[in-house]
């Protein structure tokens, strides 16, 4: 294999695959990128054994076809410090030599046949999605998930199909995020499987918006045991996460009484600036609520206090609740909206954060003992 290609590009390419190449594998083949010229392109390949991400890169030429095997974290570091514009790739038997101008590194190849096998995306699709859509219910639903817990199935993200819409859910058992938005093509029926979290890192990163041209859209195939999502050249599948996701309409409050709108620029702000005084033993900021008015406070015997005021849309008695302010800051970061919703019952039940349109976004969070 001989061929040049674009280094910014090549470098983007090799971000996404080696996000999904594992790091920690006694198969060592795990931790590779496959390299194989099609055409005027190079297609780029790797998987962990559960997910796998296949993309292309467009090349200035390709002067002899063929495919190659490296550790695909060796092969990012040095194309990442590279300043080139343009590299080449020339590989035979023992080496991938990879070239810029007065710079030239060779690295050990592994035999492809090793190389699992990554599955295809001939078949028609069971549902098409609005990509950057998609993209955007990912980013509001994601942090939400559960880390290193026993319970395995909220170590991954709820995709709910309900007629021409799809729902996705995550909660680590603290707070809980949804976001809905529509099919464009809904061919399936109605069904409930849960993606794992690194599977969707990897989708936020190789599919960001701005890669295609003008509106862009999201194949996907949902199997037994195994997702399938294609836009373009790029095919990303995982496994399924195995086990029940919990009944989570059961925790959304229905009885919310207490209704304030908040600009969501300041609240972010306040929270953060409150933070600043939180500590891991006492990780919990104040919101009392007033007419007009929202005081929020935090304390602790080892940094001191802080008190934060900010105008807010509301009527009703005064309540006071307290959050931990991380997963508040969690919910604004990804939200867009200029003003958001915050109901509440009273100080020991759940609140809910919305854009106003709770089908499109709804994140339910447990108070804190204050």
């Amino acid at each position: 294999m001989k061929t040049r290609l674009p280094r910014h590009e090549f470098l983007n390419a090799l971000g996404a695959v080696a996000a999904v190449a594992s790091g920690r594998t006694t198969k060592p083949i795990l931790g590779c990128v496959k390299l194989a010229t099609e055409a005027d392109k190079v297609e780029l390949s790797a998987t962990d054994g559960e997910a796998s991400l296949r993309l292309a890169v467009g090349s200035f030429s390709v002067d002899r076809p063929g495919e190659s095997v490296v550790s695909a974290e060796r092969l990012l570091s040095i194309v990442r410090e590279m300043p080139d514009a343009e590299i080449s790739l020339e590989v035979d038997e023992r080496h991938c030599v990879v070239r810029g101008e007065g710079s030239e590194f060779k690295i050990f190849v592994h035999p492809t046949a090793d190389f699992p096998a990554i599955p295809s995306f001939d078949d028609n699709p069971d549902l098409v999605i609005d990509g950057a859509r998609l993209w955007r219910m990912i980013g509001l639903t994601l942090y939400a998930a559960a880390r290193e817990t026993s319970r395995y199935a909220i170590n991954g993200v709820l995709w709910q199909k309900a007629g021409k819409k799809l729902y996705l859910i995550a909660t680590d058992g603290r707070r809980l995020a949804r976001a809905g938005g529509s099919l464009t093509e809904a061919e399936s029926a109605d069904f409930e499987v849960i993606v794992p979290a690194k599977a969707l890192n990897v989708f936020e990163r190789a599919f960001a918006p701005g890669k295609e041209r003008g509106e862009w859209a999201v194949d996907i195939k949902v199997m037994p045991n195994q997702v399938l999502m294609r836009a373009g050249s790029r095919i990303l599948s995982s496994v399924l996460v195995e086990g029940n996701f919990p009944k989570y309409q059961d925790v959304i409050p229905k009885e919310n009484d207490k209704v304030v709108r908040i600009q969501r620029g300041e609240f972010h702000a306040a929270i953060r600036q409150a933070a600043l005084l939180t500590t891991d033993e006492a990780r919990a900021v104040k919101l009392a609520f007033e007419a007009g008015n929202l005081l929020i406070t935090a304390q602790s015997p080892e940094q001191g206090e802080a008190r934060v005021e900010l105008p807010v849309e509301y009527e009703g008695e005064r309540v006071e609740i307290g959050f931990n302010p991380t997963f508040i800051v969690d919910a604004l970061k990804a939200l867009s909206c200029d003003t958001l919703q915050l109901e509440m019952l009273d100080g020991v039940r759940p609140g809910v954060i919305s854009g106003g349109d709770k089908s499109e976004f709804l994140y339910v969070i447990m108070p804190v003992s204050l």
